[in-house]
């Protein structure tokens, strides 16, 4: 009988051990898992960090080579239009000296830019305003200038008669724009502020100009202008794309 409890007993003892043996297995094997999860999700998180460093690093030399590359575009665009109005500059200032060295030249100027007014305004009566030092040209060649135009009409309208009066308005004469000669100075030392008072605003090209007219019907409703700021900077935007050619290159 004691031999059977011994036997007995063994045997739970013996039951006791494999199971607390299984159970001690299967946590080894569950902790191994869970471990192994924590390592590769652990692994992935690093990763990824990684991953996106590598992403952040490649964005910030991304918008820096773009900066860099703005930059120098900005700065050629703003070196080739340095460029461009030094040109307009020396191109304003040789017709300032033209007009104020040879009246002879100036007044058949005054005349063609009178007879395009008439033909645009295509008016009876017309007032013409100019600068005050320029008065005397402008009433020298008003004959002339109606004449022209009136030969014009019965050469292109049938022999169109066409009488027209033509008034110099002595009491608002236009403000005189005195230029600078930029001619001696290079490109690089020829700033972009200064080139701000080589183009009068569209607010202001009636008002001031370095030479030219303006002509209105009687009204004044009707405006031509034809003062040299205005018709220079008409020029000069029609020739830059040949401009830009010759200088840059397509």
């Amino acid at each position: 009988m004691l031999q059977d409890q011994i036997s007995l007993a063994e045997f739970v003892l013996q039951e006791a051990r494999e199971k607390c043996f299984e159970i001690e297995v299967k946590a080894f094997k569950q902790f191994e898992k869970e471990k192994k999860q924590i390592v590769e999700k652990e692994k992935s998180n690093i990763q990824e960090e990684i991953n996106n460093k590598f992403k952040k690093k490649a964005q910030q030399e991304r918008i820096k080579h773009s900066a860099l590359v703005n930059g120098a575009r900005m700065k050629l665009m703003n070196a080739r239009n340095q460029a461009l109005t030094k040109i307009f500059s020396d191109s304003q200032y040789q017709i300032y000296k033209m007009i104020r060295q040879d009246e002879r030249f100036y007044e058949e100027l005054l005349k063609n830019l009178m007879v395009q007014g008439l033909i645009k305004l295509f008016e009876h009566e017309v007032v013409v305003r100019c600068l005050h030092r320029d008065i005397r040209h402008v009433r020298n060649v008003i004959d002339d200038a109606i004449s022209e135009f009136q030969d014009i009409l019965r050469k292109e309208l049938n022999g169109l008669e066409f009488e027209v009066k033509i008034e110099v308005d002595e009491e608002k004469c236009l403000d005189e724009r005195t230029l600078i000669d930029n001619s001696i100075k290079s490109v690089q030392d020829y700033s972009l502020q200064e080139s701000a008072s080589e183009v009068i605003s569209k607010t202001e090209n009636d008002k001031k100009c370095f030479g030219g007219i303006l002509m209105t019907n009687k009204d004044g409703l009707i405006v031509c202008k034809n003062t040299l700021d205005v018709r220079t900077d008409q020029t000069f935007q029609d020739s830059l794309p040949i401009i830009r050619n010759m200088l840059f290159g397509k």
